[in-house]
């Protein structure tokens, strides 16, 4: 019993600590006068894939799971564009503007993931590699991320509201509270998802791919929903685009740092998930792009009929790993 009351404290915790911190975030960014596309990408982005970077930090340190925090940004990547895009398009259709600085911020994403899956099989095949080189190497592209999309700024302040809600001392107040629940949420999301694991005699891998990533991308859906809801889904995409290139080369870079434990080699449900995240990267950003004339899927645009495939995938995706759990 104990159990799931650490699963679902631990949710409570991140998805109470994530809402605080972008709040607080959101409205510094109103307070410094930044752009509202800007803040989805960076910001916000930051903001909800800071429970990604909690639950790597716990999995490594508590619970010293180097699978869990591999299972974990694969899996919330894949959940990010499957799962939170799938609802949000279904709720309220998403129209990608054709402007060629946005385009190059979907295309970044696949970029970076592309050389992230290109790290991973390299200290697979490897596990003797000096990992601290390769990290620092996804530092730089993470900081050039950042400079890029800074060199992108729009200024277009549509999505949010260009007046500070409360002062710069409070915001600070709610963004130090979210970061203390964000912290105990992931530790003990993490400590009850292992328990779960041992306990039904799932890997731990599958966790990591499944429900942690689930977990911790709850940020991302609430986001999204509410956004949706509002009418405002391109802020909802920014952020999910954002969060990705945060998990894959942030924490990817942050596990290749903490990490004490040799790299897995031959796993198979790692290696097969990271190919997934990889392929369904590049289906959406073709997808936004050029769209499939196969199906009459328009390019530059979300619908119900993407948002409803989209979610089969997952669907799908979830089955996969279940089956994986009586295979290995």
């Amino acid at each position: 019993m104990y159990i799931f009351l650490f699963i679902i404290g631990g949710i409570l915790g991140l998805g109470i600590g994530a809402e605080l911190i972008v709040r607080s975030s959101i409205n510094l960014a109103d307070i410094f006068k930044v752009s509202g596309y800007f803040i989805g990408f960076t910001v916000i982005a930051l903001g909800t894939s800071l429970p990604e970077f909690a639950a790597t930090f716990q999995a490594l340190n508590v619970v010293n799971s180097l699978e869990i925090a591999l299972g974990n940004i694969i899996g919330s990547n894949i959940a990010n564009i499957l799962l939170i895009l799938g609802v949000v398009s279904f709720i309220n259709p998403i129209t990608f503007p054709n402007q060629q600085g946005q385009k190059n911020q979907t295309l970044m994403v696949l970029i970076v993931t592309l050389i992230a899956t290109g790290i991973f099989f390299i200290l697979s095949t490897n596990p003797n590699s000096n990992t601290i080189i390769y990290g620092i190497f996804l530092i730089i592209i993470f900081l050039a991320f950042l400079y890029f999309q800074y060199k992108n700024e729009s200024f277009d302040n549509s999505n949010i509201s260009s007046t500070p809600q409360y002062s710069q001392y409070i915001s600070y107040v709610i963004l130090i509270i979210g970061l203390i629940f964000l912290y105990y949420g992931s530790k003990y999301f993490i400590i009850g998802s292992k328990q779960f694991a041992l306990s039904f005699g799932i890997s731990e891998s599958i966790i990591g791919l499944t429900l942690v990533a689930f977990g911790t991308s709850l940020p991302e859906l609430a986001t999204g929903v509410v956004a949706a809801l509002r009418k405002q889904p391109n802020l909802a995409v920014g952020t999910i685009l954002g969060s990705n290139v945060y998990n894959i080369v942030g924490i990817f870079a942050l596990i290749l740092f903490m990490n004490s434990n040799p790299f897995p080699t031959g796993s198979l449900v790692l290696l097969t998930n990271i190919v997934i995240m990889t392929i369904v990267t590049i289906v959406f950003v073709y997808k936004v792009r050029f769209g499939f004339n196969l199906f009459n899927i328009k390019a530059f645009y979300l619908g119900k009929k993407s948002g409803v495939i989209f979610l089969i995938l997952y669907a799908i995706y979830i089955y996969y790993n279940y089956l994986q759990t009586h295979i290995l």
